[in-house]
């Protein structure tokens, strides 16, 4: 039993029908607050004139902006990995209070060295906070490998250091993004107004 559950595989997460149709509305929502301008690119309101006799649109339209925050959960990140690359059965990841937890899964091929055909495992916990009332951080946690996690010395001293925020002291990461808030089961992405 111990055998089978450290082998055990990672099985991939396939989004049902009504998942994959919510998912696939906050992808277009996220790709339509991209839009390009330059000399190739089609004004996004460029319009034809008039024929004749056509009746001429008022000139004040309504508009509606956007929402300023996008909520992906733990389920459609997952999902979105098992359908955009091969890692949806090698890898999963899995959100807690402001961390990060990811599982890997990878099949040692039988021509390796040494465990050949076995699967080599390993998990890792990254803290992670953008934005908000503190200073931004970005903290590896911890790796374990077979069962060992790994000292800071073999990772290059970077183990519990805060990555983000020594780097960047008080500048914002990325213009216009507000905050990145991880909780448990979903991504909180907020952008600027």
């Amino acid at each position: 039993i111990t055998f089978w559950w450290i082998q055990r595989p990672i099985r991939p997460v396939v989004l049902s029908a009504q998942e994959n149709a919510t998912l696939e509305t906050k992808v277009k929502e996220l790709e339509s607050r991209t839009i390009p301008i330059g000399p190739d690119s089609t004004p996004p309101f460029h319009s034809a004139p008039a024929a004749a006799g056509t009746p001429i649109p008022p000139a004040d339209r309504p508009y509606i902006p956007g929402s300023t925050t996008i909520k992906l959960t733990e389920r459609e990140i997952n999902g979105l990995l098992n359908k955009n690359t091969d890692l949806g059965n090698k890898v999963r990841l899995e959100f807690a209070k402001d961390a990060v937890n990811a599982y890997m899964a990878i099949p040692i091929p039988e021509d390796f060295p040494i465990g050949a055909g076995t699967t080599f495992r390993m998990r890792g916990r990254f803290r992670i906070s953008i934005g908000g009332e503190g200073r931004p951080y970005a903290v590896l946690e911890d790796i374990t490998i077979f069962g060992l996690s790994l000292p800071k010395e073999w990772l290059g001293g970077i183990k519990g250091e805060n990555l983000l925020g020594d780097a960047l002291g008080e500048k914002p990461i990325i213009q216009g993004i507000m905050s990145l808030k991880v909780e448990p089961g979903a991504l909180i992405l907020e952008v600027g107004e």
